[in-house]
């Protein structure tokens, strides 16, 4: 009897805590723009990681910085694995206002839909963009999701991107 209400308890608690992720997710604040700004730095083991920090400004005037997202090993794009985190961290709410259909299709399995690849749906409850993927896929991901991703300055140990919402690519 203790064992099953236990069970129910962790069960109750496990389905809270994921509600309260999604809610977090769709409740992020709207962003007007970001600036991803990522410096290169020596490892002897991993060659060059990137460090990268985000300044974003949001649709009501207030401005914010990022916590510093790194990564490091080998055999796949750095680069876009940290951009994913910046994108995580204050773009997620884009793709909780899409249809479960027009989410379809981004993560490369055979689910057929609109999605470039790098937007990934796991689950009904679960939307991600794709770190390890190539940084140029985030070029039509943030054209899909109602935005512009622009290179503004790169050279041989930083790159500079910007996301700005509501612009259209030419």
């Amino acid at each position: 009897m203790d064992k099953e209400k236990l069970e129910a308890r962790r069960k109750a608690k496990k389905l809270q805590k994921e509600l309260d992720r999604i809610k977090s997710e769709k409740n992020q604040k709207p962003v007007k723009e970001i600036t991803i700004t990522i410096e290169w730095k020596r490892s002897r083991m991993w060659g060059y990681n990137p460090n990268c920090e985000a300044q974003i400004h949001f649709q009501d005037g207030t401005f914010g910085r990022s916590p510093i997202y790194k990564c490091s090993g080998c055999g796949y794009d750095k680069e876009s694995t940290v951009i994913a985190d910046v994108f995580r961290d204050y773009l997620k709410y884009k793709l909780w206002n899409l249809s479960d259909e027009s989410i379809k299709g981004g993560h490369g399995s055979n689910d057929k839909g609109p999605a470039p690849y790098g937007i990934t749906i796991y689950s009904p409850n679960s939307r991600d963009f794709s770190g390890g993927i190539g940084t140029n896929c985030y070029y039509r991901i943030a054209e899909y999701i109602g935005g512009k991703f622009e290179c503004l300055a790169s050279g041989k140990t930083f790159d500079v991107y910007k996301y700005t919402d509501g612009v259209k690519s030419e």
